[in-house]
């Protein structure tokens, strides 16, 4: 897609088809970070004295027009992180397991359940494993809530 913006020529490589990701929450035109669609028109049009340069429709039916400030928060979709897929159901998934700091059991949970039909876990049986075995992360979170919800319910204060 080739377009002129502020007097200056762009060339974004997505093509009609392509899945897109929404990076931003833009609330003022039904974008949400993490938002999906697919690029369905890369038409020209003056929409209330706006140039728009194309449509990606969301995969909640609705159409948003490509204008200059969309071209900021897009990106291609056709592999996401697990972060920016929370909330998102699929029809297939791959999920490439590694231990590591943010592998565990909660994390593998999270992965394995935004797939609606079909799953492919990819990696070592042994890491694999491990994540499995592993305690979840958040045990280990150093929020002292505990610690304030104990002063709070004797009566300490600060």
């Amino acid at each position: 897609m080739q377009f002129r913006l502020h007097g200056d020529e762009f060339f974004l490589d997505i093509r009609v088809g392509d899945p897109i990701l929404f990076t931003r929450n833009k609330y003022n035109i039904g974008i949400q970070n993490g938002s999906l669609g697919v690029l369905s028109s890369t038409e020209r049009d003056t929409k209330d004295g706006q140039e728009t340069f194309g449509v990606v429709t969301l995969d909640t039916g609705e159409a948003i027009s490509i204008t200059d400030e969309v071209f900021d928060c897009m990106e291609l979709g056709y592999g996401i992180t697990l972060h920016k897929a929370q909330g998102s159901q699929f029809p297939r998934i791959i999920v490439a397991v590694q231990t590591g700091r943010i592998s565990d059991r909660a994390w593998l949970y999270t992965a394995i359940t935004r797939a609606e039909a079909e799953i492919h876990i990819v990696g070592q049986a042994s890491d694999f494993a491990s994540i499995v075995k592993s305690v979840s992360n958040a045990t280990r979170r150093a929020s002292f809530l505990r610690e304030l919800l104990q002063e709070r319910d004797s009566g300490v204060s600060h």
